[in-house]
């Protein structure tokens, strides 16, 4: 049974549409619980890297250094 934290997880997940994805299984781990199990598979994303087809641009965007953001403001 999935722990009360890891649902409230999943529950934002689907709220607001969030996918994780990756070319391994994903482990879940609550660090409050102790609980652990493999991403539910609805949440996976099933995209093959096209980012045509969704729109969605896997790929993280570069972080930036704190001088950057401070000087925008």
């Amino acid at each position: 049974m999935t722990c009360t934290h890891l649902q409230q997880l999943y529950k934002l997940c689907r709220e607001y549409d969030l996918k994780l994805g990756g070319s391994d299984l994903i482990r879940v781990v609550c660090p409050q619980c102790g609980a652990q199990e493999v991403c539910p598979s609805n949440l996976m994303d099933q995209c093959s890297g096209d980012t045509a087809a969704t729109g969605v641009d896997h790929e993280p965007a570069p972080p930036q250094p704190a001088s950057a953001a401070i000087s925008k403001k």
